[in-house]
């Protein structure tokens, strides 16, 4: 059951460097349901790539109940994987993928499900929390000690990564799951976003009055930082909570 009332807002955009856009995203605001694909692999397999994951969810029914729902989104995720390295292999391709993160909105409750760099935040009151753990090189790096944050940003293995569907048969999917509240706002983005839109810039422009308006304005900050890759942001509000 869905019982949140909210609204939502998604746009994707080429940046200003790249000429095309590998990007591709998912908004079904009736199922509850919503995604964000960075594809890799240059331009032909990349967008490729994200729009084939895109693509898999158009048909796709999530069930009413919470458990259930997450469970059959990240088998979904899964399914996309073979897809894609099926469709790697039948094409002689070695380098072909895309990144993924998710939004589940049921009975009060929300997940994220992601595999790659494709970051999910929530802006509860004020604050602006990353939900989301990068699949990359730097982060295991950080993770281990090895590198510090300050030493992290701006790494040239930043856009290494770890994880990320079709490039092996199997793939890790995490989730991490936790009650909403009214008022949540959640910033589903690929990494044109992230990477060159500093955190305060994020929280600031997530207090917009309407998610609309925060995608543009997320966007237009991305485009005043350069854009050097493709940028891809979908921002859900909740509104009350029957």
């Amino acid at each position: 059951m869905i019982d949140y009332a909210f609204k939502s807002f998604g746009r994707s955009d080429p940046g200003l460097v790249r000429p095309h856009n590998e990007d591709s995203y998912y908004l079904n605001d009736a199922s509850g349901l919503w995604l964000v694909f960075d594809g890799m692999g240059g331009h032909e397999n990349g967008a490729l790539a994200s729009q084939t994951a895109a693509a898999a969810f158009e048909t796709f029914v999530a069930p009413p109940d919470f458990e259930h729902a997450v469970t059959r989104v990240a088998d979904q995720v899964h399914n996309v994987n073979a897809s894609l390295a099926q469709l790697a292999e039948q094409q002689a391709v070695s380098k072909m993928g895309t990144t993924a993160v998710g939004l589940v909105l049921r009975d009060r409750r929300f997940a994220i499900v992601w595999v790659g760099d494709s970051r999910a935040y929530i802006f509860r009151q004020g604050g602006l929390f990353q939900l989301t753990v990068d699949h990359t090189h730097v982060q295991d790096l950080l993770d281990q000690g090895i590198l510090s944050p300050a030493d992290a940003k701006g790494h040239p293995m930043s856009h290494v990564l770890t994880r990320a569907l079709g490039v092996e048969p199997e793939v890790q999917v995490d989730i991490v799951q936790d009650e909403a509240e009214p008022g949540d706002r959640f910033l589903l983005c690929s990494d044109g976003l992230s990477g060159p839109v500093p955190e305060d810039d994020i929280r600031r422009l997530m207090a917009l009055p309407d998610p609309q308006q925060a995608v543009d304005e997320l966007i237009a900050r991305a485009h005043a930082k350069g854009a050097p890759d493709n940028v891809t942001a979908i921002v859900v509000e909740i509104g009350s909570i029957d």
